[in-house]
Parts: C-alpha cells; structure tokens; sequence
C-alpha cells in the first residue's frame, strides 16, 4: 500500500471553496462553543432576531435544508430552551417558531459573523477583500444561471 498522499487538483474551485467553507463553519463553531450554541442553532436564531416568529417551512427554506431535519433542530433548541413554538392561527399544519428570553439575550451574537469573516480575511488588503466579495458573488450568480438553464 502506498504512503504517497492523495492530492486533489489545484485547480478545483469547488473544493477550495468547499474546505475554506468548512473552515469558516469551524471558526464558528469554536466561537459558539462557550455559549452552547452549534452554527446550525445560530443561523436558526440569526432569523429569529430578526423576525419574532417563523414557520419550520420558512426555515426550512432559508437555511436550504429538509424540513423534517429542521424540525429536529428547532425540537432539540425547544428542549434546550432556546425557541418556543406554537400552532399557527392560521393554518394548523404550520408550527411558529420564536426566540425565548434565554435567546434573546444572546442577541449580541447576532454578528459574530464578522469575526469569521475578519479570521478568513485577516491578512488580506481592503481592495483585496472586497475583489474576493464580488468575484464569489459572480461564481455564484454563473452557477445559478448555468443551472437554471438546464
């Protein structure tokens, strides 16, 4: 068996941005840590110190997931005592969520992704910075428009 490391293509953007993502995911992860809070519960209380109350549904779809895995998220939080929910009035099938006191107080953590932001960046130049901004948003805006052409 060969000891020789397997090494993926230099140039794959896909994987750099993929591992620099999951980098990105670490720091926050480390950051959370002393307030027992995982980057998925984060993005979860992101929304709702934004908004008082939210669907699963809604959820579901900004954080591009399947609703029964956030449903399990949002039952875990619940338990934890970080969300509330509730029937909603106007459609039984649909169960609201809100942020509690507990989590509201944390609300100061609502821009902790800056911190990410400046660990990814931290020696890159102002322009640097802002070239990388807009060629990602270019990558994706080709991707979504190559996919939504097939």
């Amino acid at each position: 068996m060969s000891k020789k490391s397997i090494e993926p293509p230099p140039d794959s953007l896909g994987r750099l941005v993929s591992v620099t993502a999951a980098r990105a995911q670490q720091i926050l992860a480390r950051l959370l840590e002393p307030h027992d809070l995982t980057p998925q519960q984060w993005i979860v209380l992101g929304v709702l110190w934004r908004r008082d109350e939210v669907s699963v549904g809604e959820l579901a779809r900004y954080m591009r997931s399947e609703k029964p895995a956030v449903s399990r998220l949002v039952d875990r939080m619940e338990k934890a005592g970080w969300v509330e929910k509730c029937t909603s009035c106007s459609d039984a099938r649909s169960v609201l969520v809100s942020a509690t006191n507990k989590a509201k107080e944390k609300e100061h953590l609502r821009t902790l992704y800056k911190q990410v932001n400046a660990a990814l960046l931290s020696d890159f130049a102002p322009k640097e910075s802002d070239q990388l901004y807009a060629l990602l948003e270019r990558a994706r805006e080709n991707a979504s428009h190559y996919l939504s052409e097939k």
